[in-house]
């Protein structure tokens, strides 16, 4: 979904291009932060340490964290390993 943004006169299209790149970045952010903060949920309710779970995942511990921060862009491979590590499907994590 892409969000849309009005032009009105006193907006130049080079203000008006930067705009639209923010609310698409913003929009990527949201996802990942969301992503993240679902992986803490369930690894918190399934009382697991970062260290636990990344072990279970075979990754480093800091990677968890990352996730967890929303600032890693993962892949669905790790999607899917982190999912199968929770024992969730992988919708429940987005």
């Amino acid at each position: 979904m892409q969000a849309y943004i009005a032009r009105t006169p006193n907006v130049s299209k080079k203000e008006l291009e930067r705009r639209q790149k923010e609310c698409r970045g913003d929009q990527r952010l949201r996802i990942e932060a969301r992503f993240g903060r679902n992986v803490r949920s369930l690894r918190k309710q399934r009382h697991l340490t970062q260290e636990e779970l990344a072990a279970l995942c075979h990754v480093h511990q800091h990677y968890i964290s990352d996730i967890e921060r929303g600032v890693r862009n993962v892949s669905l491979r790790v999607v899917e390993t982190i999912a199968r590590a929770l024992g969730v499907h992988e919708k429940d994590l987005l």
